[in-house]
């Protein structure tokens, strides 16, 4: 049976746990910047430069380049839907569980790993100045960071505050004194690469792992206040920051010693003792503990946050969905993170799991930036990112294939270990997560809407003539205002690749002088600009566009004129003022009377798109397009349909059960759809009652049971709550690709 559970049955939605919105703009971007800016700035320099030589600063600026292009597409998904969990609850939504469930592993102990790291580094560094062994330092120190991280993000956030501005500090005070000290000179005495192109990629894939901070952000959009406004900021402007400072910081490095002699992980420490003896080393040093201290507090507060969205999507123990009542934080999975962390510190080998770590992250910022093109290409209505990615989709594109090249620079066990944590999160999924979680991901929406049906279409389109081509005249009057019906525009002529003319009429009157000329064109002027700065809504949705203004006398005969020129096949208009004065039924009695397209009438007054769509059928030509119109609206925006007929107010359930199964067989399997048989006097008397059930409904002047377009109108008018369509139909324009039938036909939905 084609029907699903009616809105009455409709099982309640799950209630997710919110998490508090406590970190600004300042938090957010330290938070991304402070886990960057560690082993990336204190001791890769050296290690990198005795890899590449000079183009060591190419490496560092590549890294950044990519980051960046990431960084593009994780904002836009991140703005889409701000949800705890970062890259795996994009992944998760974008290419569904199996994924999800594989990177969320993989990022889960990427984080794991590098917080260990970045631990066992403190305790390093502290050892040098007491005896006690580098283990306890760490172990203590995690454990502190585990604690303050259960008290609560902000002040996780305030401390990451505090450190990052001692850093930048520390570093700027480098940064000074070496540009005083610099010997311009040494970077023209030796080859710029002197081992050449691919000594260059290798030193991009060992320090990758150093801009993976980006993704940290990500992982806390839940609890950013403004996410809209504060995540593209976040993510783009950590990034920048820090390319440059690696590149400032690298620079200076080059022109203080011969770059044979730039070795050692304690080269910047090294340099600033030369520069400012013990006091500029101790300073230095200083600076590299808070860094290991910044980058495992970020690690430690998303490797949370990933475990917790897991765990709500019943891929990992449900047990961890826990949030303290007190501080708001998911408290169970910052526990199990630190004691984790804890782990791994007293197993060893921890450069060998941090260089595992930079491969998952480039596997995870790949698999992101294809689920931002995934997101956008099927057009969820849930989808709604306030910041798109620019040249889409070639940035997100290009960023996935260099995270997925870079890999290949990688040293062979890194890969095998790599590859040994995604087996064991296979194993995991399909053996514990796959029959316990119920989310869903929106790869087939993407195949079908962004992938198949443009192809058929195109293929429709092959050797039809050009006015074969479904054209569509939206009129608009105010279309900052008006912005829902483009969106209707777009949804039905955009699947079809066809064009729309978006058009807004000027009326003309009385005798004009210069001064009134002079102010008409201005004020046209002026509205085609509007015009064209929304018809990107429609172009967005699939279609051709163009837009103008039209100067008539009055609006009937510029939207006839209009259609005739453009040999259009539908036109959509607003609804028309409701009140007893005949004038204002002119226009659509007159569009009734004389317009050989396709006539709708819409009104907003609902969410658009519309999430719930409600189609009441007649026989005849009208209610066919009403039909079509509807699937259209569906498959574009992911909608629910119901399809209903009306029937009489005395009939009988088992009456009301045939109806509904006549109704089916009509459809067939061209339409999937809710059926439903209404009892109603009237069918404005029905429409009133799905009005608080729906959030579109979509009628034709037969199916109101009216004698006219006008007195449909004038039936319909009082309905509030949920935007109406009204349809009428002609006998001859088409909407399908390249045909010339009268009978236009239901299109494929699901």
């Amino acid at each position: 049976m084609n029907g699903t559970p009616s809105a009455t049955t409709r099982a309640p939605e799950p209630v997710e746990v919110e998490l508090a919105q406590t970190l600004g703009l300042a938090e957010a971007v330290t938070i991304g910047v402070g886990t960057m800016i560690g082993a990336g700035i204190f001791v890769l320099p050296g290690f990198i430069v005795a890899e590449a030589g000079p183009a060591a600063i190419v490496s560092f600026f590549v890294g950044g380049v990519i980051a960046l292009l990431n960084a593009m597409a994780a904002a836009e998904v991140a703005t889409g839907m701000p949800k705890s969990g970062g890259g795996y609850y994009f992944i998760s939504r974008a290419l569904g569980p199996l994924w999800g469930a594989l990177l969320g592993w993989g990022s889960l102990f990427g984080l794991i790993f590098a917080s260990a790291f970045y631990m066992v580094g403190f305790g390093e560094y502290v050892h040098s100045v007491v005896g006690i062994p580098v283990v306890v330092y760490a172990i203590v120190m995690t454990l502190l960071l585990t604690g303050l991280n259960v008290v609560g993000s902000k002040v996780a956030g305030q401390l990451q505050n505090l450190i990052v501005a001692v850093l930048v500090v520390v570093l700027l005070l480098f940064l000074g004194v070496g540009t005083a000290n610099a010997e311009p000179s040494l970077l023209t005495e030796s080859a710029f690469a002197p081992f050449g192109l691919g000594a260059v990629a290798a030193g991009t894939a060992t320090l990758f792992v150093t801009y993976a901070g980006f993704g940290e952000i990500a992982s806390m959009a839940e609890e950013i206040r403004d996410p809209g406004r504060n995540l593209p900021k976040a993510l783009l402007g950590s990034v920048i920051s820090v390319t440059i400072l690696y590149c400032l910081i690298l620079g200076v490095c080059l022109v203080l010693r011969p770059w044979e002699q730039l070795v050692g992980p304690t080269l910047v420490a090294d340099l600033a003792g030369d520069l400012m003896g013990p006091f500029g080393r101790g300073v230095i040093l200083l600076g590299a503990v808070l860094a290991t201290v910044s980058s495992a507090n970020a690690s430690i507060m998303s490797a949370s946050r990933i475990s917790f969205a897991m765990g709500r999507d019943s891929l990992i123990s449900e047990w961890l969905n826990e949030v303290h009542v007190r501080f708001r934080v998911p408290h169970r999975a910052v526990v199990m993170t630190g004691l984790l962390t804890v782990v791994v510190i007293m197993i060893g080998d921890i450069e060998l799991l941090a260089e595992a770590a930079g491969l998952l992250h480039l596997l995870l910022y790949g698999l992101m930036s294809l689920a931002c093109i995934v997101l956008r290409g099927a057009r969820l209505p849930a989808y709604q990112p306030v910041y798109r990615t620019p040249f889409f989709p070639v940035v997100p594109l290009v960023g996935a294939m260099a995270c997925f090249g870079v890999i290949f620079y990688m040293e062979p066990l890194t890969i095998l270990l790599g590859l040994g944590i995604m087996a064991f999160a296979l194993g995991h999924y399909f053996f514990w997560g796959r029959r316990r979680t119920e989310v869903e991901g929106a790869w087939p929406y993407f195949l079908r809407r962004a992938v198949l049906e443009p192809g058929l279409a195109k293929v429709e389109q092959w050797g039809a003539a050009p006015d074969a081509i479904p054209t569509a005249i939206v009129a608009v009057a105010y279309p900052e205002r008006e912005r829902a019906r483009l969106r209707m525009a777009g949804a039905l002529i955009g699947p079809a690749h066809g064009h729309v003319s978006v058009v807004s009429v000027f009326r003309m009157e009385g005798r004009l002088d210069d001064a009134s000329v002079q102010s008409y064109y201005e004020t046209i002027e002026q509205r085609n600009r509007v015009l064209e700065a929304e018809s990107r809504i429609v172009r967005e949705a699939g279609a051709t566009v163009d837009s103008h203004v039209l100067v008539a006398a009055t609006a009937f005969r510029g939207l006839v004129s209009a259609a005739e020129t453009s040999r259009a096949t539908l036109l959509v208009t607003g609804w028309p003022a409701h009140g007893p004065a005949e004038a204002e039924h002119a226009l659509p009695d007159s569009l009734d009377r004389h317009l050989r397209t396709h006539l709708v009438l819409f009104r907003e007054d609902g969410s658009v798109p519309a999430p719930r769509i409600l189609v009441l059928l007649d026989e005849g030509p009208d209610s066919d397009l009403s039909l079509l119109l509807s699937s259209r609206l569906v498959a574009a925006w992911g909608s629910e349909l119901t399809v209903a007929r009306i029937i009489a107010p005395d009939a009988s359930e088992d009456e009301r059960i045939e109806a509904e199964q006549a109704l089916e067989a009509e459809l067939g399997v061209s339409v999937r759809a809710q059926v439903r048989a209404i009892p109603s006097a009237s069918p404005e008397a029905a429409l009133a009652r799905e009005a608080a059930r729906n959030d579109l409904l979509v009628t034709s002047v037969a199916a109101t049971g009216a004698d006219g377009l006008v007195r449909s109108v004038d039936r319909l008018a009082g309905l509030r709550g949920c935007s109406i369509m009204l349809v009428r139909a002609r006998p001859q324009p088409s909407l399908r690709p390249g045909a010339s039938g009268a009978t236009p036909e239901p299109a494929r939905t699901s």
